[in-house]
């Protein structure tokens, strides 16, 4: 699947594009995921990076904000429990009403609109919730996270479905995509955990094309007693609560303009674009 956006891609060196496939390095392919390994290259040969298992490591010598909650998300046991166990449970029990997975993709697939055929950058994807639907959507998806755990079971997952999607080990802070390719960029639950907030942001307001799209489902500040205990005793893990008006002041901050936000309890949805 590297293969089929390479022309989005940049160097995550020093931005260098187009990249190309080194023919000198020992290529593998196998069907259900495209590209194994191989390495990168960019116009002149410069700035080589490696794929391994399927995996683009654009990463660089950039790492991970070292929270406990970034930490905890390279750990193996980690993906093998998250999507089964937490993430298809999390928005009914925070929501307070029965929030499905297929309400919250059905969301995400009207905030985005029809993306048959074009550039989804999934960021902070884990094990590709959003990127497996997108892709059966016809989209081409670019699925971004720091975890090596977490995208080899997005790419488990997605051969499980029958789809391609395109691992990227990356920062959200550093996407390695050139600026105004992206038709949408989602963003489902990590915006939380994520380090730097504005930073991410940033970089997905720059690679989306203009009249492209937002998406983002996130935790907001709790009201309740209860929820403010629960919050404040995992905010020394790294993970942050900001209002949703917040998020929307750091939404609109990079250039986009928000378009619709949806609430149940703490469960936000916004939906931003940029504008032509």
């Amino acid at each position: 699947m590297i293969e089929q956006v390479l022309r989005h891609l940049r160097s995550p060196i020093t931005g260098a594009s187009p990249l190309h496939v080194d023919q000198t390095f020992d290529v593998e392919r196998a069907p259900a995921v495209g590209l194994m390994t191989a390495r990168l290259i960019g116009p002149s040969g410069q700035d080589p990076s490696t794929v391994e298992l399927g995996i683009w490591h654009a990463i660089g010598r950039d790492r991970a904000a070292r929270t406990a909650a970034q930490i905890t998300n390279v750990a193996p046991i980690v993906p093998e429990m998250y999507e089964a166990i937490w993430r298809c449970r999390s928005l009914g029990l925070l929501s307070g009403r029965a929030f499905t997975i297929a309400e919250e993709i059905a969301e995400m697939r009207a905030a985005i609109r029809d993306v048959d055929g074009g550039l989804v950058i999934d960021v902070g994807c884990s094990e590709g919730l959003y990127a497996r639907h997108l892709a059966r959507d016809g989209a081409r998806v670019i699925a971004i996270d720091h975890s090596r755990a977490f995208l080899r079971r997005l790419l488990h997952r997605a051969a499980m479905s029958g789809v391609q999607v395109a691992a990227v080990r990356a920062l959200a802070q550093r996407l390695p995509v050139l600026d105004g390719h992206a038709d949408a960029v989602v963003i489902g639950g990590s915006l939380n955990e994520i380090g730097d907030r504005a930073g991410a942001l940033s970089e997905a307001a720059r690679v989306l094309r203009p009249g492209g799209r937002l998406f983002v489902m996130s935790l907001t500040k709790a009201t309740s007693l209860a929820g403010r205990v629960a919050q404040t005793s995992v905010r020394a893990s790294g993970v942050v609560f900001p209002s949703a008006e917040t998020t929307i002041d750091e939404i609109e901050a990079v250039g986009l303009t928000v378009v619709d936000h949806r609430a149940d309890r703490v469960v936000s949805r916004i939906t931003a674009a940029r504008l032509p």
